[in-house]
């Protein structure tokens, strides 16, 4: 049985970095500018540069954000297997 627990708290570990991401992701984006000024060449620069700094980091966040979905997932599915198979292989305990 600690063994299914060590499981289940890897399993958590693992998605709540999986949901610190997205929401660190989310709140770049959130940031993203849908049109950038024409109309100064400074705020044009700085518009342009922060969208850029903006792209680059949610870029760098797809790969982790995937890898770490994609674990939590096999994880739950090996959880459940692990428990399903722990149930069917210990008996009930007898009536006394």
């Amino acid at each position: 049985m600690s063994t299914l627990i060590t499981m289940s708290s890897v399993w958590a570990v693992i998605t709540l970095a999986f949901a610190v991401l997205l929401f660190y992701r989310r709140s770049l984006t959130k940031n993203e500018a849908d049109w950038i000024p024409l109309t100064d060449d400074a705020k044009e620069d700085n518009a342009i540069q922060a969208q850029t700094m903006i792209e680059m980091k949610t870029r760098k966040l797809t790969a982790p954000i995937r890898a770490l979905g994609t674990l939590s997932v096999v994880m739950l599915l090996v959880l459940l297997g692990f428990w399903l198979y722990h149930s069917i292989t210990t008996s009930p305990p007898l009536p006394q």
